[in-house]
């Protein structure tokens, strides 16, 4: 196997398993159960970071394993943007509830609002993992 189809089938395989993880991350707090949602949601975030780190240092490889077609920049600009949108928010969403544990008597606007932004980011964060179904299927 070569290393292209290798990167391929890891991201793959990073795709299912982080949109299987949302949708158990939505449904545990949909049921109250906040201390294993939280818990799923600071190892997925963490781990979409490690994902992004190791995406852009293959990129900077002398000979990227991903060979870009030039019809297909722009969906990946979308992917890539919607996806950094959901991640950054994700991100400031554990934040601000971590920030809460350590100090109390804060009211943090997005832990007064961590439904309402939580939908919205995970909406996206779900459609840029669709999203990466599409880009294994245009790049294998």
């Amino acid at each position: 196997m070569s290393e292209h189809n290798l990167f391929l089938n890891i991201s793959l395989v990073w795709t299912l398993v982080a949109f299987l993880i949302l949708l158990v991350s939505w449904r545990l707090a949909n049921f109250g159960n906040r201390q294993r949602h939280r818990q799923l949601m600071i190892f997925l975030t963490l781990a979409a970071w490690i994902f992004i780190a190791v995406y852009l240092w293959q990129s900077q490889r002398p000979q990227p394993l991903v060979g870009i077609k030039e019809e297909y920049i722009l969906w990946l600009v979308f992917h890539g943007v919607i996806g950094l949108i959901a991640l950054l928010g994700a991100t400031a969403l554990v934040f601000a509830r971590l920030w809460q544990e350590k100090h109390a008597e804060s009211d943090l606007y997005l832990n007064r609002h961590h439904k309402v932004y939580g939908r919205v980011f995970i909406s996206l964060w779900l459609f840029t993992h669709i999203g990466g179904v599409i880009n294994y299927i245009l790049f294998i």
